[in-house]
């Protein structure tokens, strides 16, 4: 037995872009959709910030063997998760709760699988590289990891639980004003790995098939980066995909960057993850 999972961050989805019509709300809300289908073929997708009204439709008629489940959030930027297989989804507040404003809470999905039970936390965290998202972050990083503690108590005697983390987790640095001590992307990346990858959560961040999995395209000062991520227990064992775990579509497949342009335009300015779990060791 196996099972496969997509995370997505499709920005606005389902709302209107810089410029966007009603009608071209929709069209892009086609495009996913179809795409979804027709190339990505999971047994669960995660989608962030997903306007629920709005992809309702979309999603149950397009993929009428998947039940859909949206979190209880902003309304418009929240966790929207199908599955075709016997899911439990639980809606964790308080990735969302307790930063001076609400935030996006957290998808946690229960899955069981040849008699393992697997619990999936999808994560869209706080973006922006000021000193309060940096903190708002970390914060909610110990809470995913509190999370982790928590099933690990109800694991069966002398096991841990086999958790996983994925999503946007806009691992974008900090940027103290008129201070050298700032925190680079590819330094908060590095934190990361070495905060799940520790002795004491043993989650290591797996490694994906392209490093970039964020960009606005052609014509923006910023350049790609390497922002949505999956860490998982190290008993979890994942289908390699040309020498990594993670598989990364999208706009990094594209063979330039016009091409990459046209489909951040059309779809999205991340990129899909997209992961086999077989098992465990």
């Amino acid at each position: 037995m196996s099972f496969t999972v997509s995370s997505w961050k499709v920005e606005f989805f389902g709302s209107k872009r810089k410029g966007d019509s009603s009608a071209e709300v929709t069209a892009r809300i086609d495009r996913v959709f179809n795409y979804l289908r027709d190339e990505i073929d999971t047994d669960i997708y995660a989608i962030y910030e997903a306007n629920g009204s709005q992809v309702f439709t979309h999603a149950t008629t397009m993929f009428p063997d998947y039940t859909w489940k949206i979190t209880e959030g902003s309304g418009s930027q929240d966790i929207l998760v199908g599955s075709r297989r016997p899911i439990f989804i639980t809606d964790r507040t308080e990735f969302g709760k307790g930063f001076n404003g609400p935030l996006r809470p957290g998808a946690l999905v229960t899955l069981n699988d040849d008699g393992e039970t697997y619990s999936m936390l999808f994560l869209h965290l706080k973006a922006a590289d000021k000193a309060i998202d940096f903190g708002v972050r970390v914060h909610q990083h110990e809470r995913a990891r509190s999370l982790r503690k928590a099933l690990d108590k109800a694991a069966p005697a002398g096991e841990r639980a086999n958790f996983i983390v994925a999503g946007d987790l806009n691992s974008v640095g900090l940027d103290l004003t008129f201070s050298d001590a700032d925190v680079e992307l590819v330094d908060e990346v590095k934190r990361l790995r070495t905060m799940y990858g520790s002795r004491f959560d043993h989650m290591p961040v797996r490694d994906k098939t392209r490093e970039h999995t964020f960009w606005n395209g052609p014509g923006t000062s910023d350049p790609p980066s390497d922002i949505d991520h999956v860490a998982a227990a190290e008993r979890i064992q994942f289908a390699p995909v040309n020498g990594a775990e993670v598989e990364v579509k999208g706009w990094p497949e594209e063979p330039s960057p016009e091409a990459m342009g046209n489909w951040i335009g059309d779809f999205s300015d991340h990129a899909l993850l997209r992961f086999e779990v077989t098992g465990v060791q």
